[in-house]
This record gives structure tokens, sequence and C-alpha cells, in this order.
């Protein structure tokens, strides 16, 4: 392992960094560097092209059954806890579209292999990087590991993994793969130079319960081996060569969040009731399959927020109908007999398929997305709908239109699923004839609406993100304006009391499945307004089963009361922390 030429850090420095697994890490980096090949540097063109192509088709099958080890240790260690990122990465060396567009440019080009890989992925992950959404613009890592997995097998280069002692791993990115050939219990925790919450290594290391942080200051090209670090997995926050009073302080740090995780996991079997004996239901929001055991495991009480995008996304194309059914009945299966609430596609705004059907527009988030872009390609709804219903009678299903605007939306849907419905009686294939349709309240128009929709759908689900955006005309992926793009604002408040209360005045169910229902101040702000269904990430929901067990729905409906007479975003927000602060201890780790 070669040392990084930058001269070595000697005193402390404390850097911010983006917190993508909770918990601290304490100890020597080391400097892992899997992929160190400049291609620019490999000879340029080949005159044995079909040479190339057999050395392209060699390669694949190596970096396949790499994959496949790497998938075989984790099962072995951690069931099936990971499969689904594991297939998810095969599926690209299974794409015919992807790996023919790398034979062509090797025959077009008379280029190497390398070059040909490296050009095509390297494309392919530019795509995705510039895409605004968080989720999908972290996909590209994924198309960036593999190019450096094909590279690699080309060349002849094996990857260490070796660990001679225990240290935090720093690398410019980490794979799924990665993350499984280190030996778990030498690694105190993961720093990064790319990568975000969402990519798989990130869900990888809360599902290990490794503290992991990712930088933007290309650390692993800076540090050097030994270098003593501190991740706080919480706030972000990269310590490098901390004094030993600091040492001492996160130490003491490290020590109570153990023992709150400890009490916090003690209670996660107990039910979710406030202290007046209340019931609060938590559902879990997912996005890959394989986040049904962490919704499980956090004993989620259904799926309440089950997103399809990354199935379509990932594919590249449209999945057909078998291959979606099949999708959706392993969620359904795996939550057995607990309420999966599936989206239908949410393609638009910040989530853009690579295909023919989408046309590129100067202002996406207002646009041609979500239920009118199935609208107006009936077919591709229509075969997501059979697919959703053939799979509702292996559970408890419940079908979520997106962006919903008016009423005419939802007949138009209603008349779509009611054809489907007869399609498949004709088919002789099964369904629930009973499955509940519910619309997202995401848009002013829908919350203004509520109490009339609620007249033709059986459930609400609000989501905050959207709202917030649309309420405030606020773009919220500019970073412009993050500072002000704030669901506490009392006109956003106002449209979530809107649709609480029209759900309830027409008696149909309605849940809260933004990023706001997982905020410890914000949970008893919504229970007072009368929210009792709440949807979150799953590692939330044992946080916020305690904040719930700590308070008095009375003194909750009081503080509602009390906000209501408000006017600023900042003394609701501080009325609200204040709140939580007086009644819940070990605040900070909730967070």
């Amino acid at each position: 392992m070669k040392n990084n030429k930058t001269k070595k850090i000697k005193r402390e420095i404390v850097l911010k960094g983006l917190p993508t697994s909770p918990g601290i890490g304490m100890g020597p980096a080391y400097i892992f560097r899997p992929f160190q090949i400049n291609i620019a540097e490999l000879e340029s063109g080949v005159e044995d092209v079909e040479q190339e192509l057999k050395l392209f088709d060699r390669a694949i099958r190596k970096v396949k059954r790499q994959l496949e080890n790497a998938q075989r240790s984790s099962e072995l260690y951690y069931q099936d806890q990971f499969s689904e990122i594991f297939e998810s990465q095969k599926a690209f060396l299974q794409d015919s579209i992807l790996l023919n567009e790398i034979k062509q440019e090797i025959q077009r080009s008379r280029c190497s292999a390398a070059q040909a890989v490296s050009k095509i992925l390297s494309e392919k992950s530019e795509y995705f990087i510039n895409l605004e959404n968080r989720y999908f613009r972290e996909r590209a890592y994924d198309i960036i590991d593999l190019k450096q997995k094909l590279v690699n097998a080309l060349l002849g280069i094996d990857v260490d993994y070796q660990l001679s002692s225990p240290a935090i791993v720093v690398a410019e990115m980490l794979s799924p793969a990665d993350t499984i050939n280190f030996n778990r219990n030498l690694i105190l925790g993961f720093l990064t130079d790319k990568g975000g919450r969402t990519s798989h290594a990130a869900i990888m290391a809360r599902g290990l319960r490794i503290p992991a942080v990712v930088n933007r200051y290309n650390l692993s090209h800076i540090l050097h081996d030994d270098d003593y670090l501190i991740l706080d997995g919480f706030t972000g926050a990269i310590i490098i060569n901390p004094t030993e009073e600091t040492k001492k302080r996160y130490e003491q740090k490290s020590t109570e969040f153990k023992q709150f995780e400890s009490r916090l996991f003690q209670d996660i079997e107990q039910p979710t009731v406030t202290r007046d004996n209340c019931h609060v239901h938590l559902l879990a929001n997912i996005e890959f399959a394989h986040e049904v055991s962490d919704a499980r495991i956090n004993q989620a009480e259904g799926i309440g927020l089950f997103r399809t995008e990354s199935l379509f996304i990932e594919k590249q194309t449209m999945p057909s109908e078998e291959q979606q059914f099949a999708y959706y009945k392993q969620v359904i299966e795996q939550m057995e007999g607990r309420e999966v609430t599936v989206r239908v596609l949410d393609l638009g705004g910040d989530k853009i398929l690579p295909s023919n059907e989408y046309q590129l527009e100067s202002n996406p988030f207002l646009g041609w997305r979500a239920i009118r872009f199935l609208l107006d390609r009936p077919n591709i709804f229509k075969t997501q709908l059979r697919a959703i219903l053939r799979a509702s009678i292996f559970g408890k299903v419940k079908i979520l239109i997106p962006m919903v605007s008016s009423v005419d939306e939802i007949l138009k849907v209603k008349e779509i699923l009611k054809d489907v419905q007869q399609e498949l009686k004709n088919d002789k294939k099964e369904f629930d004839p009973h499955i509940k349709l519910g619309v997202m309240i995401e848009t002013p128009a829908a919350a203004i609406l509520a109490e009339t929709m609620a007249n033709y759908v059986d459930f609400f689900s609000i989501g905050t993100n959207d709202l917030t955006q649309y309420v405030l005309a606020m773009d919220r992926t500019n970073e412009m304006v993050s500072k002000s793009f704030n669901t506490f604002n009392p006109a956003v408040l106002r449209f979530v009391e809107m649709s609480i209360k029209a759900a309830h005045k027409k008696n149909i169910d309605v849940t809260l499945c933004g990023e706001f229902a997982a905020f410890p101040e914000a949970i008893p702000l919504l229970l007072g307004m009368g929210l009792r269904h709440f949807s979150m990430n799953p590692f939330s929901i044992a946080g916020a089963k305690k904040v719930i067990r700590s308070l008095n729905l009375d003194e909750c409906e009081l503080l509602f009361r009390k906000i209501r007479k408000m006017h600023t975003t900042q003394e609701i927000e501080r009325e609200c922390q204040n709140f939580v602060k007086e009644r819940i201890e070990d605040l900070e780790y909730l967070k």
C-alpha cells in the first residue's frame, strides 16, 4: 500500500461531513485504494479486436463470481439481509443492452476492453450523477464500482481486503462487496469521499451498525495510514489526530450512545402508545425489497410507502408485468399479512427514466410527472396495476397514487383500475377485489380539495417533502434556498392540518410519510393535530416509538393550539424543540 505524498497532519483538525450511519468510530486510518489505474495511460489502439471481446466476456464472468462470493459470505453471516443489493449489482452484468454497447465500442473504436468499459460506464454514471434526486444520483456509485471491478479483472489486478488490526477504512468510495469482504470485527468505521445516505454501502453500514461519514475533501488522497480518526455518525464530524481531551469526550459519547441504543431496542417490542394510552401506528418507507428485513427488525406495523421507481430506474427500461409481479410478491409475502402500501410509478421531477418514453423538460417538478405521466401512458400504468393486483392475493395491499391535483385524475385512475380488474377476470387471474385505493396529498390543490377527494378514495398519505416544496414555491434540491425549506412553516402546517381534518371528517385513514414524520420535534405537533399513522425510514421507528411513549396526548393537543397562534417558522420550530427537550432524554441520538 502506497503512502500519500502529502505532508502528514500532526495537529487536531475538525471537518464537517455527511453522516450516513449512526455511531462513534475511533481508531487509526486504513487507506483503501482498490482502483489505481489511469486509463488514459493504456495503449489507445489494439490489433486483435476478437481477443478483446473474449477478454471482456471473461472479465464479466470473473466479476460475477466475485459478487456471488460476496453475496454468499453476506448470507452466511447476515442471512438474506443484503441479498437484494447484490442482485441489483449482478443485474448490470446481465444487461444485454449495456454489454452490447461496450462490445460495439470495442469494435467501432478498435480499443481495449478496459478503455471501452471505462468510456461507456463513465458516461452512464455521469448521467445518474447529474440527476437532482439524491437516491438516483447515488446509483451512479454502483456503476462506477462496476467499472472499477471490470477494469481490475481485465488487467489482472486483485484487491487486498486484509486488515491486520482494528481500523477506520478510508476510501474514495465503497461497494457492497467491499463492505462485506473486510473482516467486520476489525472495522471501526467507514470514511468515504463519495456516497450518500441512500447509497448501497451506507444502507449496509447501517445494517451492520458501523459508523459512517461521507466527506467532500478527498480525504482518501490526503490522509495517511495510521492517522488517528474520530467519526461522528450523528453530526458528521470528522476529527483528524484528536487531542487526548477530545478522545476522552468522544469515548464518553460512544459509551453513552451504546447504552442508549441498548435501552432503545429493549423497548422495541413494547406497544406504541402515549402515556395516556393512545395507540399510534408506526410504518416503514422502503425502496428495495431487502429493506423489508429492516422494517421487521424495527417492528414496523406495515409498509406505509413502498416506492417502486428503483425497479424501473435500475433496469433503465420498463420492467415486464412478470418482473414487477415477482418483485411486489416478494415484499408482500415477507410482510406476512401486514399492510403494504404500493405507490405507483412516480417518475418526473428529480426521477427521470433514461428511455424514449420520457422527455426532458425545463421545469420537471411542475411538469409531466407521476400520475400525469401514467395517465398519458396507459399501457405502462396498466402493466403496473396488473402486477400489483396479482400480487395482492399474497397479503394486505393498498395502491397509492402520487401527485394528484384534481378529482378528474382520481376518476380516470378508477376507470383504468376497473378496466384492469376486468382484464384479469377475463384472464382468470386472481386478485383482491376489495383492494384499497389512496392518494398522496402533496400538492396545495390536493390539500385544498382533501374533503372532496375523500369521497372518492379509501385513504390519504401526506407527502410533506413535495408538499413543502409546492406550498413554499421552493425547489427542495436547490441549495441556494435550502435554509428556508422548512416544513414547520405555518402555511405548510395549515395544509397538513386541513388534510388530517378532512380524512377524519370522512372517516378514512391518513398517514404522513415524508421525512417530517420521523422528526422528534414534529411528532408531538402531528399527534396534537390528530395524526395517528406515521410512516418513516425503518431505522427511525425505534426512536419515534421512544418519543411517542414519552408523550401525553392532552399536552400534544395543547402544544398544537399554541402553535396555531404563531406566525413564524422559527418560533414554531423553537417551541416544538423545547417541548420535546423537556420530556425526552438522549434527544441528540434520536436525530
